[in-house]
């Protein structure tokens, strides 16, 4: 593990503001983690026209996987007349306009998955083709077709399946020098929802997601998400850090943001990896307040060389009270650090 880590005393608690909301104990989870699951298991796919990555194909196929290779993407195209293979397991779409020498740009797709057969059986030349899938060896390998989709996603456009598509603003002043982004569902920048995190020169921000339609006045659903710099909050802070040490602050600061509450808590520090591959670290747990509602907590952790990125999704686990988990799964995916 190497030194132990210390926080300074300057240090106080980052989420004061949901602490109040409940006199509290701490209890192990029992139930299946939310946004783990929808992060391990819930596919969110990029947008990209045919022609994009048909261009890509034919300038360099090299260049297409090392750039588009296990890559989720939703494309849609047009079926011509041979589109559709004789044993229905391959279909290519076709870009709706030629490029400048008059030539169709295309994309094969694998849709050998049996569940895919229906539907498949069903498409005819002229139709427009959605396909949602996994860039496989210079073709897509189908998960979800649909026929003639109702409209257009913006390219780039990050999706779920079926059609939950979010309009997007990038937020890059997290770490103070910049070198941390993610996007952000634009319905979270609405005065209401969002608020700043700042004390002790904390880069943060809480989103209170129960604000947003459908509003939920009964019930909390918050996500928080700041930058641990290790040189401003360690006593010690570590030059090349371990997997240990990284667990061991990471524990450290769940406990500082824990410690008005009644009840102890040992955090139990895992590794989560999200379908694209991302590696993550994980723990949950639950506030067993006087009102009987065992709430959840999910704290996530990205770090880095100068940091951790920490985030915490707070919920009570009703399917009513529950309503932004693929949002806060979309921020999650994507920032970059």
């Amino acid at each position: 593990m190497g030194i132990k880590h210390v926080l300074k005393k300057s240090m106080v608690i980052f989420f004061v503001l949901i602490i109040f909301i409940f006199n509290t104990s701490v209890g192990a989870a029992e139930e299946v983690a939310r946004l783990k699951s929808c992060l391990e298991n819930d596919h969110m796919y990029e947008n990209y026209t045919v022609f994009i990555l048909g261009s890509w194909i034919g300038a360099s196929t090299t260049s297409f996987k090392n750039n588009f290779e296990g890559k989720y993407v939703t494309v849609s195209g047009r079926i011509g007349i041979y589109s559709v293979s004789s044993n229905r397991k391959k279909i290519t779409l076709y870009s709706d306009n030629p490029d400048g020498d008059g030539e169709y740009k295309s994309i094969d797709v694998d849709t050998s998955d049996s569940s895919l057969a229906g539907t498949v059986s069903s498409i005819k030349p002229g139709d427009t083709v959605r396909v949602y899938g996994k860039i496989s060896s210079l073709q897509i390998k189908a998960e979800h077709i649909v026929i003639n989709p109702e409209f257009d996603f913006k390219t780039n456009s990050h999706v779920f399946y079926p059609d939950k598509v979010f309009d997007e603003e990038t937020v890059t002043d997290l770490a103070g020098d910049g070198h941390v982004s993610f996007r952000l569902p634009a319905a979270w920048k609405s005065d209401f929802v969002m608020g700043r995190l700042t004390n002790n020169d904390v880069n943060g921000y809480s989103f209170f997601l129960n604000a947003i339609s459908p509003q939920n006045l009964k019930y909390p659903e918050n996500f928080y998400i700041f930058y641990f710099n290790f040189e401003t909050y360690l006593d010690h802070p570590p030059k090349s850090p371990t997997k240990g040490d990284r667990m061991d602050i990471e524990g450290l600061i769940i406990n500082n943001i824990l410690e008005n509450l009644s009840g102890s808590f040992n955090p139990k520090m895992t590794e989560i990896t999200v379908f694209d591959g991302t590696k993550l670290d994980y723990c949950q747990t639950v506030y067993k307040p006087k009102d009987g509602n065992d709430y959840r907590l999910e704290f996530l952790f990205k770090p880095d060389n100068g940091g951790i990125i920490c985030m915490l999704y707070l919920y009570y686990p009703n399917d009513t009270a529950v309503n932004h988990i693929r949002e806060a799964a979309y921020l999650v995916q994507t920032i970059k650090n």
